[in-house]
């Protein structure tokens, strides 16, 4: 009878990483009604068989090259609530007359809209789609700098141009998105250009604050942008595992779940 229940379980994992392509042990272990030690159980067992890739805190069908950059519109439909949630997290940080850099990412582009009505903000960023939501607002009292750049299939300004436009800038607050978190790696991404273009906006803002959702922790690009301990704070989900909430708090000065 037990190990039914254990075959089971194990199909209903198989089918959960066939939907999303990637499962949480913190998640499966509360849809399943187990234990999070039972659940690595059967992920070990799957993993022996080949059914499936371990990662940190859960497992995906296949190892998902570090090198795998996916496009801004499939990441658009990823964690939607999720990320609305952080970026109403995220605009409360801000005040009138400030001056914050967003780079791309589809987390950012949440926040971007619930920015529309602050007035007398400064914008700079390296993404046309964000650029565009304040354009079409048209709020007289900010002033939007898009960089200019070399377009990557996340639709991100990077090179020279938006180096050089990086580094004659000085911001009030960086909101920065990133493809993966993990605590030997830090904060990273798929593009080393894109690495080099998010380090310049760090170097260039006086306060810096990773938007995140949870899904990102135990993900690792082919690049890393900065440690977990060189910014300020981090905006995620509360279904972050409490294992990474720990090493997150030791590392940052502010964690938040939203």
């Amino acid at each position: 009878m037990t190990e039914m229940l254990a075959s089971a379980r194990q199909q209903r994992i198989i089918d959960a990483l066939r939907e999303r392509e990637q499962v949480r042990v913190t998640s499966l272990a509360s849809e399943l009604g187990v234990s999070e030690m039972t659940v690595r159980r059967d992920l070990n067992a799957l993993a022996a068989r080949g059914a499936l890739v371990k990662v940190h805190g859960g497992a995906t069908l296949d190892a998902a090259p570090t090198s795998n950059e996916p496009g801004f519109t499939h990441k658009l439909a990823l964690e939607s609530g999720e990320k609305q949630a952080i970026a109403h997290a995220a605009v409360k940080l801000i005040r009138p007359g400030m001056s914050i850099a967003l780079n791309s990412g589809t987390t950012t582009f949440a926040l971007a809209a619930q920015c529309t009505g602050i007035k007398d903000l400064t914008v700079v960023t390296n993404s046309p789609r964000i650029a565009e939501v304040f354009y079409a607002a048209a709020n007289p009292s900010q002033n939007i700098i898009l960089t200019g750049g070399t377009r990557t299939v996340s639709d991100a300004l990077v090179g020279p141009l938006a180096l050089s436009a990086l580094g004659q800038l000085h911001v009030d607050l960086l909101f920065l998105g990133v493809h993966g978190m993990t605590a030997e790696d830090g904060f990273t991404t798929p593009n080393m250009l894109e690495a080099q273009t998010n380090q310049a906006f760090i170097k260039a803002a006086a306060r810096q604050i990773i938007v995140a959702d949870h899904t990102k922790w135990g993900v690792t690009g082919l690049c890393q942008i900065v440690p977990l301990s060189q910014v300020d704070a981090l905006i995620t989900g509360p279904r972050l595992e409490a294992e990474a909430q720990e090493i997150l708090r030791q590392s940052l000065d502010t964690l938040i779940l939203a």
